[in-house]
Order: structure tokens, then C-alpha cells, then sequence
């Protein structure tokens, strides 16, 4: 008789729209055959998730969904007439006061403030929902994933088998994020929020991690309970198809409110983007993923030939014939993007945490430096357009032999098979 196994995650992995999703769905399409899944998540009402519900059930009709889905309060949006006021009078007031125009600050302990809410209880209304469900079901194991879902331990059966899949070190972005010279309070926030993390973890019964790197830090951390590698997947055709290009268009995967994506297409458009315009006026630098406006304003304002194309429904014939880029600086994991790159035959160029966990090589698959003058030179190498067939075609059998659906689906069953098997101490 097949286990049940409830799926605890933020959101509905379907579109793929990031590397989250993407790791998200496969983890599940992985196991579909093998086990009865449910999954719950927080969702809004709505045509875009009716839409996203259908098309997930296309893919994997048998999970059955028990999502939290929340009614939009259409009562509190301000009326359009008022809207339209209230914008022309910061128009007039911009051109009577001009000297008094200064952009309003930022929180300034944002950061701090997120590292906190991170481990902390999630909304009241989704674990008295995750509560009920575990009333109305039987399961034999229950997964949580991404790493501001942690503290979800509080509010799970004790006497069920759980699962934590760590996306993302905290405690290693956090060490990341630091400034040099960090406030009193910056530091309490992280001390605290470093010693919830590793406490919270060893309250489930296994980890999981996405890289043998992420599974000997959290053990360096102070993790005593078993802690089990597997990785990501990526759908690749058993032949690259080889397309060149003249190397002058770059490409970035990933949206901004994931930080590290934010913080490394800052670095790149502020060490390298004018050098390299500079060496070359041709150079295009698309951005795919939702950006705010705030943003995409700000950085087309700044730099020149950098487009945001937002969520685009195929990856692959927007990336081919161009360079990735993949400037991440902050985090861990494992980077998506590039495994997308590597099975859609696109060569690419990586800070050293970017491809962290991934077995590329320097020189041989792809590029690897934190430097910004080096990153700009790799980029032109990659103008030669024999260098970018043997990148594609080494990339892709890296890939081929290491991220394949039925190697995690093998690799998933034993981690389930030997947790079930153990004995709760």
C-alpha cells in the first residue's frame, strides 16, 4: 500500500517561474508514482491561480491540492479618481518644491527584521490550516520546504515522520549579508536568528539538502539529526542542440524579490556593465523574472541596453544564443538558472557561490571568477564561438550524468524508506 506524504510549501510550484518552482515541482513529479501526495500552500483567489491549479493537475493529476486560498479584499483598493489625484499632486508639489524632493530612506533595519520573521511562527490562519488537515488525514510523512517555512516544525504532529528541504543556508547568507562593520543590534539579530535555524532544524526527523556543500555545513553547524543529500533535476533532450551566437547578448535568470538575485545584478551593473559597454557598444543585457517597477526603473534610468522581460513562458527561446550571466554573491543552494543553462545549451559565467554545489569546472564547461575585471574578460572570450560549442557540449553531459528524473526519484525513495524504517528517539 502506498504512504501518504504532505507537501508543506509556500506556494503552488506551477508555472515554473524560478528556481524554486522548478525545484519545487520536480521534487514532487519525482515521487507522484510512488507515494499518495498532497500538497498544501497558501494561494489568492483568482483566474491566475484557477489557471496555475489546472495546468499543475495536467502535469501530476493524482496529488490531490489543500491549499489556503485567500479572498482578495477588493474593498480596500483606493478608488481610481483618488488615485489619479493623489499622482498629480506629487507632480506639481515635484516642480514647486523641487529642493525639497529627497527619496524616502528605506527601512533601516529591514534586513535585520527579515532574519527574525525567517524563523519565526509563521501566519496563525495557515498553521491552524496545516493543523486541520493533519486532523482530516493520515500521513506517514510530512515534507516542509524553503527556509522561511521553518519554524512550521511548532505545528506538525509529533508522532509523524517530518522532512525539512533546506533550499537555502540561512545561516551562510546571513553570514553573507553582514556588513563589515555590523550595528550591535545586526548582530543580535543574526546570533538569533542563526541559533533558531540550526535549533528548529534538529526538531525534524530528517534534512534534506540540495548539495553535499550545504550537508557538511549544516553538520559544522551543530545539526545532529541525519542529514541527506540529494540535489535538483533539469529536463535536457539527449542531444544539445549547438547554437552560437556572437556572444554580445547576456542573459540573467531570476526575480528580485529573491535578494541574492538583486544583490548580484547590482554588483554586475556597477563593477562591470560600463566597462564592458565600454569595450564593446553591442552588448544587450536581458533580465528574466518579476522585477518591480521601482526597480526596473531605476536600473533602465542608469544603464543603457538593459531590457526586463518578466515572466516568460519559454525560457528556452529567449536564452538560446545568449551568455548567462550568474553574478550571485550571497546564499547557497543550488542556482537553477544554471542547470537551465547547462541543458539548453547556453555557456554561461559564474561567481565562485553561484555555481557552488554544482559539478562545473573552470575552463572546461563554463567560467568561474569573483572578479570583476575577469568576469568582464570571460564574457569576451566567449565571443569565439568555438569555445561556446565545447562549453555547451560538456555542460550538457555533466548534466545528463549527474540531474536526471529517475536518479532523484531512486535517490528520494531510499531517504523516504529510511526514515520510515527508523525509530523516534
Amino acid at each position: 500500500m502506498k504512504k501518504n506524504i504532505l507537501f508543506v510549501i509556500p506556494w503552488l510550484p506551477y508555472p515554473m517561474k524560478s528556481g524554486g518552482h522548478q525545484a519545487l515541482f520536480n521534487g514532487i513529479s519525482a515521487i507522484k508514482d510512488d507515494f499518495n501526495i498532497f500538497l498544501t500552500y497558501e494561494a489568492w483567489e483568482g483566474e491566475e491561480y484557477r489557471n496555475a491549479e489546472q495546468g499543475f493537475l495536467q502535469k501530476i493529476p493524482q496529488a490531490q491540492l489543500l491549499p489556503l486560498v485567500r479572498r482578495i479584499n477588493n474593498n480596500t483598493k483606493v478608488p481610481l479618481p483618488i488615485r489619479i489625484l493623489r499622482k498629480i499632486k506629487k507632480i506639481v508639489y515635484r516642480f514647486i518644491y523641487p529642493h525639497q524632493q529627497k527619496p524616502l530612506p528605506d527601512n533601516k533595519y529591514k534586513r535585520e527584521q527579515w532574519w527574525i520573521r525567517s524563523v519565526s511562527p509563521l501566519e496563525p490562519d495557515f498553521i491552524e490550516h496545516v493543523h486541520s488537515i493533519c486532523q482530516k488525514h493520515k500521513f506517514d510523512i510530512i515534507q516542509v520546504e524553503m527556509p522561511w517555512y521553518i519554524s512550521m516544525v511548532f505545528g506538525l504532529p509529533k508522532t509523524v515522520k517530518k522532512v525539512f528541504v533546506h533550499h537555502e543556508l540561512g545561516f551562510v547568507r546571513r553570514e553573507l549579508e553582514i556588513t563589515n562593520n555590523p550595528s550591535a543590534y545586526a548582530m543580535a539579530c543574526k546570533a538569533f536568528a542563526d541559533y533558531n535555524e540550526i535549533t528548529q532544524l534538529n526538531l525534524y526527523d530528517t534534512i534534506i539538502t540540495l548539495s553535499s556543500i550545504d550537508a557538511d555545513k549544516l553538520k559544522k553547524a551543530g545539526v545532529s539529526i541525519p542529514i541527506e543529500s540529494s540535489f535538483a533535476i533539469i529536463d535536457s533532450p539527449a542531444n544539445p542542440e549547438v547554437t552560437t551566437s556572437n556572444g554580445k547578448v547576456l542573459s540573467f535568470i531570476g526575480p528580485d524579490n529573491h535578494n541574492p538575485n538583486f544583490v548580484g545584478i547590482t554588483w554586475f551593473l556597477e563593477n562591470c556593465w560600463g566597462k564592458l559597454k565600454d569595450y564593446d557598444k553591442e552588448y544587450r543585457l536581458k533580465i528574466i523574472g518579476r522585477w518591480s517597477e521601482k526597480h526596473i526603473q531605476e536600473y533602465t534610468e542608469k544603464y543603457a541596453d538593459v531590457s526586463f522581460l518578466g515572466f516568460v513562458p519559454d525560457l528556452e527561446s529567449v536564452i538560446k544564443g545568449t551568455i548567462m550571466i550568474v553574478p550571485i554573491t550571497i546564499g547557497s543552494g543550488i542556482r537553477m538558472k544554471i542547470l537551465e543553462a547547462c541543458s539548453k545549451g547556453v555557456p554561461f559565467v559564474s561567481t565562485t557561490v553561484g555555481a557552488e554545489g554544482i559539478p562545473v569546472e573552470n575552463g572546461k564547461n563554463c567560467f568561474i571568477t569573483d572578479n570583476p575585471s575577469q568576469f568582464i574578460e570571460y564574457i569576451i572570450k566567449l565571443q569565439d564561438s568555438n569555445l561556446q560549442k565545447s562549453f555547451i557540449i560538456n555542460a550538457h553531459k555533466m548534466v545528463k550524468k549527474n540531474y536526471s528524473l529517475e536518479a532523484l526519484r531512486q535517490n528520494r525513495e531510499a531517504l523516504y524508506d529510511t526514515l520510515l524504517n527508523s525509530i523516534s528517539i
